[in-house]
């Protein structure tokens, strides 16, 4: 079982490894923002999965990825996405870097199936994890379900405030479970370069603040900044 298990967490990241050497077309790049943002918008759309303003407010960054999983008794998933971090100094949405996303699962269903994550990071420590290196959940950040829909005294709870990630999924279920515990993310640095023709890697690009945002990314930005202020 465990010779299994470490084949397919092998191959997963075989398979986004080979596809990371070849730089890819600004077309593409452009394209996984914008499947970040619908997924973004698509959580955002119905209160029992939105992200609370207030949540958003006081996050240090957000992972917005999608991904892909399948396998019987043993499988895994494997995807890409992007992070945008908050200015240190001036507290507002910077430009997005792109990332990798992965990792194996027990117990899931025959076949593939796509899953929106937004993973919403509470401290600049786990921020710095994200674009440093690689970085896994379940080893290097506490990784809770997040609250959803509108916080009040009423309906807020404890069970978060403590966690250093907070995870939002249209998935529901055992992966949406296992995906908390079990998966990783990494800078690609091959996409940043390409897509900001930079020789820069991610720690530079979404700290920074001489980043033009490129256009493809202006609306992003400005989603995530309208949702930060609570505009839906």
């Amino acid at each position: 079982m465990n010779h299994i298990f470490r084949t397919i967490t092998l191959a997963l990241s075989l398979a986004i490894g080979l596809g990371a050497i070849a730089a890819p077309k600004r077309s593409q790049l452009v394209n996984r923002i914008v499947n970040s943002e619908y997924a973004l918008e698509e959580i955002m759309a119905k209160n029992e999965t939105r992200i609370p303003a207030s949540i958003l407010q006081q996050a240090k960054g957000i992972i917005l990825t999608v991904n892909y999983k399948g396998g019987f008794i043993i499988g895994g998933h494997a995807g890409r996405g992007v992070l945008v971090v908050k200015n240190s100094m001036t507290g507002k949405w910077g430009v997005p870097a792109f990332v990798s996303t992965g990792g194996a699962n027990l117990g899931l269903q025959i076949g593939v199936k796509e899953l929106d994550t937004v993973y919403v990071i509470m401290d600049e420590n786990t921020v710095r994890k994200a674009y440093s290196g690689r970085f896994d959940l379940s080893a290097d950040a506490a990784a809770v379900a997040g609250p959803v829909g509108i916080l009040t005294e009423a309906n807020e709870s404890d069970d978060y405030k403590n966690a250093n990630i907070l995870v939002y999924t249209r998935t529901k279920g055992l992966f949406a479970g296992v995906s908390v515990k079990a998966g990783w993310v990494k800078p690609d640095n091959v996409a940043n370069k390409s897509f900001y023709n930079t020789q820069y890697n991610a720690p530079e690009i979404v700290s920074s603040d001489w980043f033009e945002p490129p256009v493809e990314a202006k609306s992003l930005i400005n989603r995530l900044r309208n949702y930060t202020k609570g505009d839906y």
